[in-house]
């Protein structure tokens, strides 16, 4: 089981903040157990949200019942550091409630304590009464299966009917109308989220490889090459280049390009080699005859010979 702890720690600048699991979830086999992916998430986010901050740490080391991580957050913190505490806080309250055999979460800051955050941590073992259950984590809990919508507990923690306020009307009657509830005012968001210069200056950098793309391949869209699996597990991996990933991801169209140009080549050299006259040596044989042939010659031909021999003339092939 993973045991989940929140506590807030006095100090003299302020509250310290301090979040803690460590166990094994024992849901499903390795590699399958979905409690602890959910658990680790949370843990590994908080981690990676708050890596850089000054005021912050972690630890991680293994113990008797298996791994722990510890984050703390001293004080004095800053506003979305505390989001992200509670953020944390509220999604291990979520797998407690719906996996209860598996994690536990426990809230035992004076805030938590007056919430009544305690789910179950301290409940093993009959050394106290549970503590009861808010009407929100009791409708959380009917949601989703943990408790019985009929059990004594869900009927101690739901909240009483909201009484129906009577407006007397100009007409004979008289109607009743709900007065609705005005929205609690929500907390202001920070002008800019921790990470969002990293996230900046990864697109500014995507937008300048980008445009040298194009310069070699005009129709490169990183939006329509981000759709090919490839291409996108390519530029996940830290320091690589757009350039690069281009190339990993086309190697077979680059080869299937590179044969399909050498094929064209070969096939035009012998058709310029079929077009030129032939030449002494080129193919098997004699070289070509420039004398004359008297086989080939006609019989007007050989009488004129002939005739010139009978006058003394000498006669020379």
């Amino acid at each position: 089981m993973i045991k989940v702890l929140y506590n807030e720690l006095d100090g003299p600048e302020g509250v310290t903040l301090r979040l803690e699991a460590a166990g094994h979830a024992g849901y499903a086999p390795a590699g399958q157990d979905i409690v602890c992916a959910g658990a680790s998430t949370l843990m590994q986010a908080l981690v990676s949200l708050l890596a850089g901050e000054e005021s912050t740490r972690s630890d991680a080391w293994d113990g008797p019942d298996g791994p722990r991580l510890a984050v703390v957050a001293d004080a004095p913190q800053k506003p979305w550091v505390e989001g992200a505490f509670e953020l944390a806080k509220t999604g291990f309250a979520l797998l407690a409630e719906r996996y209860p055999d598996n994690l536990r979460f426990a809230d035992v800051s004076r805030r938590g304590e007056r919430g009544m955050m305690d789910l179950q941590l301290f409940a093993e073992g009959g050394e106290g009464a549970a503590p009861a259950l808010s009407a929100a984590q009791t409708q959380q809990a009917i949601a989703s299966g943990t408790m019985k919508p009929g059990s004594a507990k869900a009927d101690e923690a739901a909240p009483p009917a909201p009484e129906e306020t009577v407006e007397e009307t100009g007409g004979e009657g008289g109607e009743s109308e709900s007065q609705p509830q005005p929205e609690p005012p929500r907390p202001p968001l920070p002008e800019r989220f921790p990470g969002r210069e990293v996230v900046d200056g990864l697109h500014s950098r995507w937008a300048a490889e980008e445009a040298l793309m194009r310069r070699v391949v005009p129709e490169f869209s990183l939006k329509e090459e981000l759709r090919n699996p490839e291409m996108r597990r390519l530029m996940q991996l830290p320091g690589m280049r757009m350039a690069d990933a281009y190339r990993l991801a086309h190697y077979n169209d680059a080869l299937r390009q590179a044969a399909h140009e050498v094929e064209q080549g070969v096939v035009e050299r012998i058709r310029q080699r079929a077009a030129r006259p032939a030449e002494n040596g080129t193919r098997p044989g004699s070289a070509a005859v420039t004398g004359a042939d008297v086989s080939r010659m006609s019989r007007a031909q050989r009488e004129a010979l002939e005739r010139k021999a009978l006058h003394g003339e000498r006669i020379v092939f």
